[in-house]
């Protein structure tokens, strides 16, 4: 710094007398609209212009002395100042657009400019700080934003918004692997509405629309409003082409319910298109015109319906939205039956309980099978209502099963990681154990390893507390999924189910024989009962025979899964058997 040119005094630069250069200097200082501040080299303010106080809010009494952070906003991180600190003492001048706060709290945008002065041994010995209220400039440029990318009318996002969302949207679904849906909806006969009840009634509608469907956005999601009565919803990040449907499901219940418009009520609906990315195409143009194209074709159907652009992708989830609507109807319908899979003994030959197993009988007679629903009503959460049914329908059948027997029957029933998430779950067991008059006892609750996956610690809550209501445990399909003997060692389990898949394979797979084998001797180590389930031969029997299969088995080799009143007439007629009776 030494070796520069000293800096000239303020009236030799303006040919000014010492006092004259002092008056300038002092009448720029209070006339600047541009705030003003001096610190000394450890940054405490020495000195500030009224235009300080005017933006600020603090007058130079409330701040002389203090560090320049008093106006710190919080809005930037430490990398921010270090960075601006570094470039000031590298170059002397540092400048940029900053968030400060005012004395009343409100934080501020500021464009500032900072420079260091030196003595004449290049020392700091003050900075000079200088900046301008940039709040009016910045609600200017929202007035402008908003102009251009809002809807007047809704003040939801216009068309030049949507199509920009909808560009980074479409970049990260092709990034993370993912999908999104454009669905474009338009009012059916809106124009009749304007030209019979006016414009300024058929902006209310458009207003009124807008704020319903508002609604049923998720804060990922963008609606917007393109022109006149259409408009377009872009929703990201989705799981299943599915999820689209149910959102146009529920734009048309939304728009069913009656407008009031100059206290006269109308009522409207809509045709709405959905077309799905990256399946469908991947530029914006193309999706638009993909799911108007679709939009058309829910109008030529009859209206006030939604339609998918690809029309296999529309039938496969319009199949799924149908067995959802029949699954909701039968529960109400009382259309589910159980049927209870034997559980024997191999060494007495006894039933000793039975698996309760739920089956659909649909309004045409056919018997659907439980691989066909169970999945869907764990999607929907249908299966927390048809779970609390199948598990007091299983209690009230073992019940009646149970009235004259010495040796007692217990019921396993099958609980989803759903149903084990529920609150007030044990209390909930216990009261329908208490409506049907089944001792806990008599009650058994089959798990799979899944319903570890949401939640271990839970999951072991739950049960432990069904367990300690003398309720026991088994753990099904044990070697399917991702096994640990951690949950043999943390959870109240008493029961292992080996699955079929591994039953098939015996004796001759040695894999399979192997796996078998070892369950036999984990359990039997851990004092837990060993039940084998899907046993179809002799051979397979006489397999887990050698190994001391101590639980028992269930298959089709002594029955398949039967109705209750034929479960019943099998224990009539005593529901012993050996293996030498069944051998040719």
């Amino acid at each position: 710094m030494s070796s520069k040119t000293p800096d000239l005094p303020l009236h030799d630069v303006f040919g000014l007398t010492p006092q004259t250069a002092g008056r300038v200097l002092r009448t720029l200082l209070r006339i600047c609209q541009e705030g003003i501040a001096v610190t000394g080299p450890d940054a405490r303010i020495e000195m500030v212009n009224p235009a300080f106080t005017a933006i600020t809010g603090y007058t130079a009494d409330e701040v002389l002395g203090q560090p320049m952070n008093i106006l710190k906003s919080d809005r930037h991180d430490e990398a921010f100042y270090n960075a601006m600190w570094r470039r000031l003492g590298e170059t002397g001048h540092w400048e940029g657009e900053i968030w400060n706060r005012r004395k009343n709290g409100e934080a501020y945008p500021e464009w500032l400019t900072i420079a260091s002065i030196h003595n004449d041994n290049g020392a700091v010995i003050n900075y000079l700080g200088v900046f301008s209220d940039l709040t009016g400039l910045k609600r200017s440029q929202d007035i402008i934003h908003q102009h251009t990318y809002q809807d007047s009318l809704t003040s939801l996002p216009n068309r030049h918004l949507f199509l920009d969302r909808l560009s980074v949207a479409l970049r990260q679904t092709l990034t993370e692997g993912t999908a999104l849906a454009v669905i474009c909806l338009d009012l059916d006969r809106f124009k009749l509405i304007n030209d019979s009840l006016g414009h300024v009634a058929g902006d209310v509608i458009l207003s009124e629309v807008g704020a319903r469907l508002a609604t049923l956005m998720r804060q990922a999601d963008t609606l917007s409003r393109f022109s006149g009565d259409a408009f377009s919803m872009l929703l990201a990040d989705l799981r299943d082409p599915e999820d689209a449907a149910h959102v146009a499901g529920r734009v048309l219940t939304s728009l069913a319910a009656p407008f009031t418009v100059h206290d006269q009520e109308v009522y409207i609906s809509a045709s709405l298109g959905i077309t799905i990315a990256p399946t469908d195409g991947t530029i914006p143009a193309q999706l638009l015109q993909n799911a108007e194209m679709a939009m058309y074709r829910a109008k030529e159907a009859g209206r006030n319906n939604f339609h998918f652009f690809t029309e296999d992708l529309g039938n496969r989830v319009l199949g799924r939205l149908r067995m959802e609507n029949d699954l909701r109807k039968a529960l109400a319908k009382s259309e589910f039956v159980l049927h209870y899979q034997p559980k024997v003994n191999l060494t007495t030959g006894q039933v000793t309980g039975m698996e309760a197993l739920v089956r659909w009988v649909s309004p045409s007679g056919r018997m659907v099978p439980p691989v066909e629903f169970i999945p869907l009503a764990e999607e929907t959460g249908l299966i927390l209502p048809l779970g609390e049914w199948i598990l007091e329908e299983a209690c009230r059948a073992t019940r009646r099963l149970n009235a004259s027997r010495l040796n007692p029957l217990k019921v396993a029933v099958n609980f989803s990681p759903r149903q084990l998430e529920q609150p007030g779950l044990t209390a909930k067991v216990l009261e329908i154990l208490a409506r049907t008059g089944l001792p806990s006892s008599q009650l058994e609750v089959e798990i799979t390893e899944s319903v570890f996956l949401s939640g271990f610690e839970t999951a072991k809550t739950i049960l432990t507390a069904l367990s300690e209501q003398g309720i026991s445990v088994a753990l099904d399909d044990f070697g399917t999924g991702y096994s640990s003997l951690t949950y043999l060692k943390r959870l109240p389990i008493s029961t292992l189910k080996i699955d079929k898949s591994f039953i098939d394979g015996l004796p001759d797979d040695r894999d399979d024989a192997a796996i078998v084998s070892s369950v036999i001797s984990i359990a039997a180590n851990l004092g837990l009962e060993i039940v084998a389930e899907g046993v179809e031969s002799l051979v397979q029997l006489d397999f887990l025979r050698a190994r001391n299969c101590c639980g028992g088995f269930q298959g089709y080799l002594f029955s398949k899964p039967l109705p209750e009143l034929e479960f019943a007439a099998l224990l009539e007629r005593g529901a012993c058997w050996t293996v030498e009776m069944m051998r040719p």
